[in-house]
């Protein structure tokens, strides 16, 4: 079986200083890169390699890139009220592959001491 074509990349505030060196290599070896803008600025992606997510969110410029070395960055835990569920939906198993880092709801109850199994959680996406 081929490697994924797709990596599924969790970022956060930190940028590339919090990637683990797993995440950080599926990144570096990318041709393109999906992001929020916010995402590609953070992992210091500009240029031809940088595309932009549109408004609205859709996946058909990622699709058109079927088969090509491509990474999404993402909001922290992909599958977490993330875009992962939604680009996972969409491809076979074997053609992606997710590096997830905590989520913000998960980073929220570490610092204030909840226990995530017994808060409550309502995702808001703009």
């Amino acid at each position: 079986m081929a490697d994924p074509w797709l990596s599924i990349i969790g970022i956060q505030e930190d940028g590339l200083a919090g990637l683990p060196p797993a995440s950080r290599d599926a990144l570096d070896r990318a041709e393109i890169v999906f992001g929020a803008p916010r995402h590609l600025e953070l992992a210091g992606i500009g240029g031809q390699r940088g595309r932009a997510w549109p408004v609205p969110f859709g996946l058909d410029p990622l699709l058109a890139l079927r088969g090509e070395s491509v990474a999404a960055l993402v909001s922290g835990d992909p599958f977490w009220h993330g875009a992962g569920g939604s680009i996972a939906a969409v491809l076979q198993t074997g053609e992606w592959r997710a590096f997830p880092a905590p989520g913000t709801f998960s980073l929220a109850a570490a610092r204030l001491g909840w226990r995530l199994e017994e808060t409550a959680c309502l995702g808001l996406h703009a």
